[in-house]
């Protein structure tokens, strides 16, 4: 099954995705953009559910209209990214904290509530 995980920010949103168990980053968008980059991702990566973390009421409900939407607490989600970028320039750490941060989140779930014993 494959899965986008969102961090919403108040100016970028951070996505990334899962094929399977693992995760990776997929890109940082900037919030205005976010909900039509996300449309393309999910047809795109055959995409069966999102993880979110915190957000606005109103992005969570029309991201329930596109996928399976499941939201978590992201609490430190955002300080382990940047101790994770802590070697990344500063420029880089900007637009790479919030897609690390989705990887993160979605990670957290998946370890959580994908079966993936043998």
């Amino acid at each position: 099954m494959n899965y986008l995980g969102i961090d919403y920010g108040a100016a970028r949103v951070g996505v990334a995705l899962a094929i399977g168990p693992l995760t990776e980053p997929l890109a940082t968008v900037k919030t205005i953009k976010a909900l039509q980059s996300i449309k393309l991702l999910i047809s795109k990566h055959n995409i069966d559910g999102i993880v979110v973390g915190d957000c606005p009421e109103s992005f969570l409900d029309k991201l329930s209209e596109l996928a399976i939407v499941h939201k978590v607490d992201e609490t430190l989600s955002s300080h382990d990214a940047r101790r994770f970028l802590l070697h990344t320039t500063k420029s880089k750490r900007r637009n790479l904290e919030h897609a690390a941060s989705a990887t993160i989140i979605l990670q957290g779930w998946l370890d959580q509530n994908l079966d993936t014993s043998i």
